[in-house]
């Protein structure tokens, strides 16, 4: 009964939209390359793949690493399940959170637009026994993350183009 009621409450589902003024092809390009993230993507310590991405995407692995404004750590590794060239990456991830997650592309009346599904749970025995009473500090903390990253992203996009 305690294991079932403290299980509920290690379970997250987020939702984000990033929608950028970039065409979808420098939108993917950014995606795909994770080394580059930490350069962008304030509170991301590291981003590193052994196998090189994207050609043959299923099945290669990156990961990240996380550092929250709450200053905890996060590791995450993915193996990518399924993608889709320009359009889609499903991403299967273990470490500190496990689950999966869901990146869709797609152009838009106002720019590209980038949907991201993360369905996890944690996976750290501290954070597991802590999600009933932080379970809403966890999940402002996440949307935190995801807003400097969309931030940091459009600037980044924003480079890019301007160098261009």
């Amino acid at each position: 009964m305690l294991f079932s009621w403290l299980d509920r409450w290690r379970n997250y589902r987020f939702e984000d939209e990033w929608v950028v003024e970039a065409p979808v092809e420098k939108v993917w390009d950014s995606i795909v390359n994770v080394e580059d993230w930490p350069i962008w993507w304030q509170g991301l310590e590291f981003s590193y793949s052994a196998d090189k991405l994207p050609l043959g995407m299923q099945g290669k692995r990156y990961t990240t690493g996380w550092k929250s404004p709450l200053r905890y750590r996060l590791e995450i590794n993915a193996v990518i399940r399924e993608s889709s060239s320009h359009a889609l990456i499903i991403a299967d991830i273990h470490g500190d959170i496990e689950g999966v997650c869901t990146c869709r592309i797609q152009e838009s009346r106002t720019g590209t637009r980038s949907c991201f599904s993360l369905a996890v749970r944690t996976n750290t025995t501290w954070m597991s026994l802590f999600s009933p009473f932080l379970k809403g500090c966890f999940t402002r903390n996440h949307n935190r993350i995801m807003a400097k990253g969309m931030h940091g992203f459009s600037l980044h996009l924003a480079r890019m183009a301007a160098a261009a």
